[in-house]
């Protein structure tokens, strides 16, 4: 890939019993670093129904506080956008130079070794662990088909609404569906199917850069990621598709990352984008009837959904050089969390930061480095998806709770979504 030769994943090395026992192992560890109700290792281990209460416990800990996880985390929203902004700080990993008091001390409650998430699963063949360079470069060649996308999802929306007729599932009859189908247009696969199967199994990637999977899922997320990157090079060297157009310029490491991507984030955020929108819209009928009479309110709805709750909560990010951040040292090494959802909660920035409000001063956080490629093809296809929505089901109602994927820190991804078209 573009930052350097990737290193081949221990799972894909390991028989079950042993990579069983290391990702239960992994676990148990997560769970210990909890014990001593530290807000974001119990969020890690989703150990609360409510990450707003946690957050709210991360912002009361100062702007900058070093977890029983040996991360640095903040939930405040100016240093976010500080952090995000950052050259210095980036997904990719950067050894340690040297060892500290807060790593000495979670080697004696943890006398072992672990590997790192991106070591055991093929997270860099999915575009999970990008320097920060790559993924500026990424960002611009995705620029390059942006507006491809709202007719595409509107288009596709509009068709996949003619078919449904009583109960529905937000998500797996429509929001994904639509998503997938979208992001094939643009990158066109020879096999639509075989990559809507692959696209489809890597939806928890984003979550297990930071949780161990348990073993079926793991062993789904490595056949998927490494089958969606076959088919998408495939792909690509055939010259098919309007990202290769885009990318002709661009050299095929960079296109493919772009592909994957989008493939592999860009779905995941679009689907939550439409869920959470239209969960928050649904629970205020006042705010859905202005989208109904409005539709162009659904961009509003959007932005204020990446707020209120963003389809990635939170971000990973690593000292490659010294970094002076709120008064605190972070060395080569040290890793950052930026707890995005908190930080968009914090009362210093927005009023009333629970409220779902359309009308809102947009203070959005930026993207961060990670999602910065596929973030923008999210919000046009979340946009146009909800906008669509609007115009042909105006009468949509949720039937039933939104079930989420449990241990799901980073997207707190939604697994169902019950509703009916009247």
């Amino acid at each position: 890939m573009a930052d350097g030769s990737m290193g081949k994943a221990l799972a894909t090395e390991m028989a079950d019993p042993e990579l069983s026992y290391l990702l239960l192992l992994m676990h148990g560890a997560q769970w210990i670093m909890g014990v001593r109700d530290d807000p974001y290792a119990l969020l890690l281990r989703a150990a609360s129904d409510d990450p707003h209460d946690l957050g709210r416990r991360m912002r009361a800990r100062g702007p900058l506080y070093r977890s029983q996880a040996s991360v640095w985390v903040t939930a405040h929203h100016d240093l976010a956008a500080t952090a995000l902004a950052d050259a210095r700080l980036s997904p990719e990993y950067a050894a340690p130079q040297e060892p500290d008091e807060a790593r000495a001390e979670q080697e004696r409650i943890l006398p072992f070794d672990l590997p790192r998430m991106e070591q055991l699963l093929p997270l860099d063949q999915a575009s999970l662990t990008l320097g920060r360079p790559t993924c500026e470069r990424l960002r611009t060649l995705t620029r390059a088909v942006l507006d491809d996308l709202d007719g595409l999802a509107a288009n596709l929306c509009a068709q996949r609404l003619r078919t449904l007729d009583g109960d529905f599932d937000l998500r797996d009859d429509l929001a994904r569906p639509v998503a997938m189908e979208a992001v094939a247009e643009v990158l066109g696969p020879h096999a639509p199917d075989r990559f809507a199967a692959l696209c489809a199994g890597t939806d928890d990637a984003l979550d297990a850069t930071l949780c161990p999977p348990l073993l079926a899922s793991a062993r789904r997320l490595t056949t998927a990621i490494t089958g969606l990157r076959e088919l998408l090079d495939d792909t690509l060297r055939l010259k098919t598709g309007r990202l290769s157009d885009a990318g002709a310029e661009h050299p095929l490491d960079d296109t493919l990352a772009t592909g994957v991507s989008l493939a592999v984030i860009g779905v995941d955020m679009t689907v939550n984008l439409v869920c959470d929108a239209l969960q928050a819209l649904l629970d205020q009928p006042e705010a859905w009837e202005r989208v109904r009479d409005d539709p162009a309110c659904a961009a509003l709805a959007i932005d204020e959904t990446r707020r209120y709750a963003p389809p990635v909560r939170l971000h990973r990010l690593f000292a490659h050089e010294d970094v002076e951040l709120a008064g605190h040292k972070l060395r080569i090494g040290d890793e950052l969390s930026v707890v995005v959802e908190a930080a968009e909660r914090d009362p210093a920035v927005h009023e009333d930061p629970d409220r779902f409000d359309l009308d809102r001063d947009r203070a959005v956080l930026p993207d961060g480095p990670l999602t910065a490629p596929a973030a923008p093809a999210a919000r046009r296809l979340a946009a146009a998806t909800l906008r669509t929505i609007a115009v042909e089901l105006p009468r949509v109602r949720r039937t039933g709770p939104v079930l989420r994927r449990p241990r799901s820190p980073v997207t707190r991804g939604v697994l169902r979504f019950p509703a009916a078209t009247g």
